[in-house]
């Protein structure tokens, strides 16, 4: 089906969005509040609206790639424009929040709009490339419906679930342990560098441990499920004395410790609550209640 897409937004991820849909074929037309943000678009032959209005009252899927849900609803939860989404598909790739996927939802649903949500995993430059993988969540015929469009985003177009907020979790999800590694790393460099070690093998280094960090994830995750926290490996209290040394080292250096203080701070709930001897695994149990709350 020869579907007429709108994108509303055109941010760094919304232009690219619309340029992926465009170069595929689609009829393309895009919106955004600041219009200088859609002139490239419009030289390379992207239909822009002059209002939401306009931009929607055409479109057979609607997409919308805005800062988050707050400017979703501001936008298009105005009497005219839910009443020109009537019978529409809206695909929600706005950063959000499962709890703001399930609103959004209930707000679809009363107006007779046809809704998934979806989470990016990746940078613009990834759209339209193998590289991108975005998660879907909603009704499945809406989203076999919608499936053409989206597949022109990525060829790694993962359905996650009928439940709403599924997809929104698996971003939240994953991200967390992208942006962990992420800092884990940025904090070995700094140390990497500071001690004068061989320029660029600390990144080889790290590649080098990725089959055994494999490994410690299969055995965390099984331990996770078995509630088995026995610490026949490496205690937590060993963790910690490491933990520490790290936080030292960065007080010696001047150098920030945010990091290791909150691994430091999780680990000392743990020791206090009596499993000093336990795995690593076992902070799971502090991970997944309040602060102010014993596990």
């Amino acid at each position: 089906m020869n579907y007429k897409v709108t994108v509303i937004g055109a941010g760094r991820m919304g232009s690219a969005l619309a340029t992926a849909l465009f170069h595929q074929g689609f009829a393309t037309t895009v919106w955004n509040r600041t219009s200088a943000k859609t002139e490239a678009l419009a030289r390379l032959g992207i239909s822009v609206a002059q209002s939401i209005e306009e931009s929607v009252r055409e479109a057979d899927v609607v997409v919308v790639s805005l800062n988050d849900y707050n400017s979703t609803r501001h936008l298009l939860g105005q009497p005219d424009i839910e009443a020109a989404l009537g019978g529409k598909i809206v695909v929600q790739l706005s950063s959000g929040t499962p709890k703001e996927a399930r609103e959004m939802e209930s707000w679809a649903s009363r107006h007779a709009i046809a809704y998934l949500d979806g989470a990016i995993l990746g940078s613009p430059a990834w759209i339209g490339t193998p590289a991108a993988t975005i998660f879907y969540s909603g009704p499945e015929e809406v989203f076999d419906r919608a499936k053409p469009v989206l597949m022109a985003f990525g060829e790694k177009t993962m359905f996650v679930g009928l439940e709403i907020g599924h997809a929104s979790a698996f971003d939240v999800a994953v991200l967390t342990f992208g942006v962990s590694a992420m800092l884990g790393f940025l904090q070995g460099q700094v140390v990497w560098e500071s001690e004068n070690l061989p320029a660029g093998e600390f990144l080889e280094t790290i590649k080098g441990m990725m089959p055994a960090m494999e490994s410690i994830f299969t055995d965390m995750s099984r331990r996770i499920s078995s509630k088995d926290y026995s610490g026949d490996q490496a205690s937590l209290e060993a963790y910690s004395v490491v933990t520490r040394q790290l936080v030292s080292w960065c007080q010696d250096r001047g150098s920030d410790h945010t990091i290791p203080d909150a691994h430091l701070s999780l680990m000392e709930r743990a020791i206090q609550a009596g499993k000093s001897q336990a795995d690593f695994a076992c902070l799971f149990e502090i991970l997944s209640h309040a602060s102010n709350k014993p596990i």
